[in-house]
Parts: C-alpha cells; sequence; structure tokens
C-alpha cells in the first residue's frame, strides 16, 4: 500500500525530506533523553549565538525586500497576463 511511484520525483523528494526530518527530531530527543545537561548547554549556546549574530535584522531586512519587490512583481505579471489575454482575442 505504501508504494511510491518511480515516475513522480516530487513524490520522493517530499518523502525523502520527511525522513530526514523524522529522522533528525530522534535524534534530538535521544540526545535530550540521554543527556538533559549537554541539551540545555547546547540551546544556550545557540541562543547566545543568535543574538550575538545580526541574523535577526538580516531576516528582516529580507522580509522588506521580498515585500518592497512584490508589487512591482504583481504589476508585471498582470500586465503579462493582459499581453496573453489580447493575443488569444486577436
Amino acid at each position: 500500500m505504501d508504494e511510491q511511484n518511480p515516475t513522480s520525483s516530487s513524490t520522493t523528494c517530499c518523502g525523502d525530506w520527511r525522513k530526514a526530518v523524522d529522522d533528525l527530531s530522534s535524534c534530538t530527543e535521544k540526545l535530550v533523553r540521554e543527556d538533559p545537561a549537554k541539551a540545555v548547554g547546547i540551546a544556550l549556546f545557540a541562543g547566545v549565538l543568535l543574538t550575538v549574530l545580526p541574523i535577526g535584522r538580516l531576516i528582516s531586512a529580507l522580509v522588506r525586500l521580498v515585500f518592497a519587490l512584490a508589487r512591482p512583481l504583481l504589476l508585471v505579471l498582470g500586465a503579462v497576463k493582459l499581453y496573453e489575454e489580447f493575443q488569444k482575442k486577436k
């Protein structure tokens, strides 16, 4: 029942991605259960690293850029669609 279609590459890609996430999740859970102090230390280090590095600013700049480019992109796509519709009517 759980056969994957060999012609559909997106299905296998999603399956591989899900398997990788599940493996990472189970590995993380195993680490936390075996050595909780080490897990807390790693989480603390990751939190400090994310606080010190300007990752938040980089992500917010990227989001602002995406939203700034969204309007012109939608305008161009709308113009292309109108052009295609006029070409169909001719």
